[in-house]
């Protein structure tokens, strides 16, 4: 139902007496009673404007009627001139108020007019019409004009004009107070509605959560209780709640602690907050319950206490269960044959187990909150930190250690969040001193036994311990003619001894060497010999034992000579032959052993090759494999071996490649691109030119265990394999590593594909300052591909670093920064918000970078002192002075350089007071956690502090809650980023985001031109 009131009513009083007069007066009422309504109640839709309208149509109408009456009457009179000046003004005014529309506020101006009406309406009815129509009525009864105006007059002597002016006032006060009376009213009343279904709501939301409120009036006992106290505590409303009563219920244990508490809540202000069990007396159920309370002061001075209680019966049941499962963990733990720590991102030892605590003659808490270095000391922590450094990076470490005499195996496992960053790790320690010794003796006897090649040892100072019988057999000397002599007995002349000085020097350097030498026989006659020694050491790395190993090589030699004679190389390309290929090969396989490389075998068919045999004949067919052999040689390293092993079949041996089996397949697949590139292009044969192309099978092998012909066999199965697929293509044998290079093969593909048709997407992640409003953006790039959807940074940028893309791409980003700049730079609300890109390394360090900039700057006409470029520190590992040199030449143009991710990686203070920067950005590693960690809050404070001392702006990086901001605020740090003010968005959604971030500053600004600049 529409509520309504008339401010102006209706009744006799205001009838002039000719019904013509009164009826249009009525409507005129109407209009006023009508704004009057708008104005208390606001519940219909009013156009002021219109009613200014309606206003003139209907007084010009009416002051009509009235002037013909007049003019019908007293013509010339002076007035019907009055009259007239009067309705004119009337008019002027209504045009005044409706010119005011666009520049007065709707509610005063709606007010004003009502008040003007209110005045107007009143002074013409009581006043001027009344006497016109008294004057024209006595008129109309036969009265002359002079009698007629004396009886007017007459009439009209009670409505003087102090008392019109009178009526006036007060009808002009009368309304304005009427109306703001109302109004308030009106709002009063929404109040008190809203406040009432706050309550239901508060109600709701207690009963939901099962809390109860309760109010204790003094110390005396005298409680009051909700509903839901009743409840909880398993009383009846009858009862009436008393302290008596709450201690009655609790645990006898507990009832000292609350009246204690209570009263230091009465008393003092302190706040009361207290768990304990109590016994239901509904149901004999026990429930943890946890009470919070606090002290309110009434106007009188009197103390009372208000509080809040919860059934906590579930938490505290999961706490205790906690606890039986922490002291279960601690007494495996500490009875595990394995010593157990962990440590958290800092190296800060958070768990420490009672053996690990006693490795060191410590109690874990003497070890709990210091760190490794602090704990092992100086000198053992040098030794370890490169393996505590491999497992901060994410990946596990084993390694063994020496320490107080005992030999120990340590391992770390790293542990992740919820991101998959690292945030400290475990530490296990076992003890191997046992095992350590009988590695040592099995290793003395497994070189002695396990041989049958000549093998001696001696002692560190060269005096032959122990001989095995294949050394008597080669050199002629019994085992007991030897032990105890110096190695010095086999030096037949001055050379030989300074040869030998020289084997030990390298040893000392080396731990092992191997060669030739000539070696003196038991009957005086010497031979050739090879020799393989190593250097044993002891625990404290010192030289305990050589072991010796001869070879009689007479043979050898005598074979060697017959091997000179035989062709080791084709004779057609003069490329090694099958024999001398694998004699590499196997020299390749037993080197690994000592290495530990990778090593690559390519086994190449020719496609279609006897087809040009069949077509052109066999010396065409060798022009080819010649012409081959020139380009493949072209194509490998000066360290590989190239070899024609039969017909159209050549075969490659890459020695020494990476560790990493990946990276090695990755090196492999290089050379093979190359290879098949050389082949596809034309050969001069002649006269002919022609075209050929090349399958290759590939084997990755590392084993010295795995023999020539099993290598030789797996690249034969994986050259038909890529012939199969088609030829001139290659196949790794390992189906699993083909599969991996085939999906990083298709990755790079798409990526140049993208790169190619502008797969790309920047989304903005907004900067805010200490007041929360919009400062800037930092841009970062997506990939939007057709089947995966959208595809985050770290998916695709350490391929795009690798394959060079990150050049296009790094260009397309700041040309997309500065083109939305552009957009922004033409709107107030935005044209003051920076753009933050990242910048990888290799891109900065291009010679055209800083041309580059300067084009795109001038392509669209920005202000360069709103593009900010991030920096991260490994950009000042490598060539730092041209580093220095291209960011002051930037800096001139007025862009502004942020450190990104700082403290997390290498940073020179040297260096970084040279950098002309702007700004550092504080990592969100330290954010995380801010607020529990000590540790990163030290850190984040001396990063504040050092901005400051060397004048830099300070941004922290990935802040999520409103505590972290008031700490980093409370610090001097000004500026944030992260989820607590918006996620990256797309332009039109960050747009929105900015539009609602300055609507808050400026609830009456207009809409922001952002979205429409977007």
């Amino acid at each position: 139902m529409t509520e309504s009131i008339d401010i102006f009513p209706w009744d006799d009083n205001f009838c002039t007496g000719l019904a013509k007069i009164d009826h249009q007066h009525k409507k005129l009422v109407a209009i006023l009673n009508r704004l009057a309504n708008h104005a208390i109640f606001g519940n219909q839709q009013l156009q002021l404007n219109r009613v200014f309208k309606e206003l003139v149509d209907y007084t010009v109408y009416h002051f009509q009627t009235e002037e013909d009456i007049w003019h019908q009457y007293l013509t010339d009179d002076e007035m019907v001139s009055d009259h007239k000046l009067s309705h004119d003004s009337f008019i002027q005014q209504v045009l005044q108020l409706q010119s005011e529309l666009t520049t007065t506020p709707s509610e005063a101006l709606l007010e004003k007019t009502i008040s003007f009406l209110t005045q107007w309406l009143a002074s013409h009815i009581l006043e001027s019409d009344r006497y016109m129509v008294i004057y024209v009525l006595a008129l109309e009864s036969g009265m002359n004009k002079q009698a007629a105006q004396d009886f007017t007059q007459q009439k009209m002597q009670g409505s003087s004009r102090h008392l019109i002016n009178v009526i006036l006032s007060i009808y002009a006060s009368l309304s304005t107070n009427t109306l703001h009376l109302m109004r308030k009213t009106r709002l009063s009343n929404e109040i008190q509605q809203k406040l009432m279904r706050s309550e239901k709501r508060f109600e709701k939301a207690m009963f939901y959560a099962q809390v109860g409120y309760w109010d204790l009036e003094n110390l005396n006992g005298k409680m009051q209780w909700s509903a839901q106290m009743y409840s909880l505590m398993g009383t009846v409303k009858e009862t009436p709640p008393t302290l008596a009563l709450m201690a009655d219920i609790i645990h006898p244990k507990y009832r000292a602690t609350l009246m204690t508490s209570i009263k230091s809540c009465y008393h003092n202000g302190t706040e009361h907050h207290l768990q304990y069990p109590i016994t239901r007396p509904s149901d004999n159920q026990i429930r943890w319950i946890e009470c919070r309370g606090k002290r309110v002061v009434a106007e009188n001075g009197k103390f009372s206490i208000s509080g809040f209680a919860q059934d906590i019966t579930e938490f505290k049941q999961a706490e205790i269960k906690l606890i039986e499962q922490q002291q279960q963990l601690q007494f495996i733990s500490d009875n595990s044959p394995f010593y157990i720590a962990r440590c958290d991102e800092t190296q800060k030892y958070i768990y420490v187990s009672n053996p690990y605590a006693a490795l060191f003659g410590l109690s874990p808490d003497d070890i709990l909150g210091r760190t490794v270095k602090e704990v092992v000391g100086e000198i053992i922590y040098e030794e370890i930190s490169p393996h505590i450094d491999k497992v901060l990076s994410g990946m596990p470490a084993s390694y063994d250690l020496c320490l107080l005499s005992k030999e120990l195996l340590v391992q770390y496992v790293p542990e992740f969040d919820e991101q998959q960053n690292v945030i400290g790790y475990i530490s296990g320690i076992s003890d191997i001193t046992e095992r350590k010794q009988l590695e040592q003796k099995l290793r003395l006897a497994a070189k002695v036994f396990e041989s049958q090649e000549g093998i001696f040892i001696t002692d560190a100072n060269k005096t032959i311990l122990q001989a095995n019988c294949a050394f008597s057999k080669i050199t002629g000397y019994r085992e007991q003619d030897i032990i105890g002599k110096p190695l010095t007995q086999f030096n037949t002349d001055a050379d030989n001894e300074q040869f030998y000085d020289q084997i030990l020097d390298k040893l000392r350097t080396e731990d092992s060497w191997e060669g030739e030498t000539w070696h003196p026989h038991q009957n005086g006659s010497p031979f050739p010999a090879y020799l393989y020694i190593d250097a044993v050491r002891d625990e404290q790395h010192c030289i305990s034992n050589y072991i010796v190993t001869i070879n009689d090589i007479s043979r050898r030699k005598k074979n060697e000579q017959k091997i000179q004679q035989l062709a080791f190389y084709d004779q057609l390309t003069q490329l090694p032959n099958r024999r001398l290929l694998l004699d590499r090969l196997n020299r390749v396989i037993i080197s690994s052993k000592r290495l530990h490389k990778n090593n690559a075998f390519l086994f190449l068919d020719i496609d279609r090759f006897k087809m040009l045999n069949d077509t052109y004949g066999h010396d065409m067919g060798d022009l080819l494999l010649t012409s081959i052999a020139e380009r493949l040689s072209e194509c490998v390293r000066e360290e590989d071996t190239l070899a024609r092993i039969g017909g159209d079949e050549f075969v490659i041996i890459l020695e020494g490649l990476n560790e990493q089996q990946i990276t090695a397949a990755s090196q492999t697949t290089e050379i093979c691109q190359k290879i098949l590139a050389a082949m596809s292009r034309s050969f001069q044969l002649k006269n002919i030119q022609y075209n050929c192309s090349a399958s290759i099978g590939v084997v990755l092998f590392n084993d010295p265990s795995t023999t020539a012909s099993e290598i030789m066999k797996q690249a034969d199965i994986a050259m038909y394999q890529a012939k199969v697929a088609g030829r001139n293509t290659l196949r790794f044998f390992d189906p699993t590593m083909q599969e991996e290079i085939s999906k990083r093969a298709k990755l790079e593909s798409e990526l140049f594909d993208a790169v190619k048709h502008g797969h790309f997407k920047l989304f903005y992640q907004i900067q805010v300052n200490h007041q929360q409003q919009p400062v800037g953006a930092e841009a970062l790039i997506r990939w939007l591909h057709p089947q995966k959807g959208i595809i985050p940074p770290a998916e695709f940028i350490p391929y795009a670093e690798e394959s060079g893309l990150i050049l296009p791409i790094g260009q397309w980003v700041i040309e997309t920064a500065c083109q939305q700049l552009k957009q922004w730079q033409s709107h107030p609300a935005t044209k003051a918000l920076t753009i933050s890109i990242n910048v990888s390394a290799k891109q900065f360090r291009q010679p055209e970078f800083f041309d580059q900039v300067i084009d795109i700057i001038n392509q669209y006409d920005i202000d360069p002192t709103l593009l900010k470029m991030e920096l991260t520190e490994s950009l000042l590992l490598n060539d730092v002075s041209n580093t220095i040199v291209q960011m002051h030449a930037l800096g001139k143009l007025g862009i502004q350089f942020s450190l990104d991710d700082f403290g997390t990686g290498y940073s020179s203070l040297q260096y970084l007071k040279k950098l002309p920067l702007y700004q550092l950005k504080i990592d969100r590693s330290f954010i995380r956690d801010l607020i529990t960690d000590k540790s990163d809050q030290s850190i984040v404070k001396t990063i504040i502090s050092m901005a400051q001392s060397l004048s830099f702006s300070v941004i922290a990086e990935g802040v999520e809650t409103i505590e972290q901001r008031q700490f980093l605020k409370s610090e001097g740090c000004l500026h944030y980023q992260g989820y607590l003010f918006g996620k990256p968005l797309p332009i039109e959604e960050f747009a929105q985001l900015v539009d609602s971030m300055q609507a808050l500053d400026h609830p009456s600004h207009p809409d922001s031109a952002l979205s429409q600049s977007a």
